[in-house]
């Protein structure tokens, strides 16, 4: 930040030589819009989602940047992966797509904050720890 402060002062030290000093308070407005758009960003990066299968079940906890934490368990046997909306060119479409857990009657929305292209592959991946469960469940 104080990197661009010295950026920011510079421009603006050329502007007042040059007359136009009236530019320096937007300067100064500037570089606080981007102090708090970088301070939102790096909030809203401390939410994370951590899921772990065991031969029983699906766990799905979530922390939210506040430190809240929250989990919800899903039984593998009939646990279903979801992505609401199919594969699709229209990036408009592709922008509402939801990955959602179900079974018996309880759903959970995750990776709400992928890319659509990332959605997909975590879907299939979540498919393939499922699969992978379950064959162990079998097995042992």
């Amino acid at each position: 930040m104080g990197v661009l402060a010295g950026f920011l002062f510079l421009i603006g030290l050329g502007f007042f030589l040059a007359g136009a000093w009236p530019v320096i308070g937007f300067l100064g407005l500037e570089l606080l819009v981007v102090w708090g758009a970088f301070k939102l960003n790096y909030r809203a990066a401390r939410h994370r989602e951590t899921i772990h299968t065991t031969p029983e079940e699906l766990m799905v906890e979530s922390q939210t940047p506040a430190g809240k934490r929250a989990q919800k368990s899903f039984p593998i046997g009939w646990l279903r992966v979801s992505l609401s909306l199919p594969e699709s060119p229209l990036m408009k479409s592709r922008d509402q797509q939801k990955i959602i857990l179900s079974s018996h009657g309880e759903e959970a929305e995750i990776g709400k904050y992928l890319h659509p292209a990332e959605k997909a592959g975590l879907s299939r991946e979540l498919d393939a720890m499922i699969d992978r469960a379950r064959a162990t469940r079998d097995a042992g």
